[in-house]
């Protein structure tokens, strides 16, 4: 009977995060963007980290003149990624 030490192959992994800056723009009212904000915690959770609606202070394009009617929302999300080395 031979008598041999047990082993244990250990996975190296690194575990990469990232912060992603997102801006949906043109959305068409505040009803709007606060429908797509309450998406947008649905579907990220706790990995959403901020979000801001604004209206757009751009001149409207149809007419050249005022400002714009449509709202931006502008969010960061949390991405992790753990990937094998070898």
């Amino acid at each position: 009977m031979h008598n041999h030490p047990t082993q244990f192959l250990l996975r190296l992994t690194h575990t990469v995060t990232l912060e992603r800056s997102i801006s949906q723009i043109c959305i068409p009212d505040r009803d709007s963007a606060e429908c797509e904000l309450a998406q947008l915690k649905h579907q990220h959770g706790p990995r959403l980290l901020k979000a801001a609606i604004r209206k757009d202070k751009r001149p409207a394009r149809a007419t050249r003149s005022g400002t714009s009617r449509t709202y931006t929302l502008r969010y960061t999300i949390r991405e992790t990624e753990t990937r094998t080395l070898f």
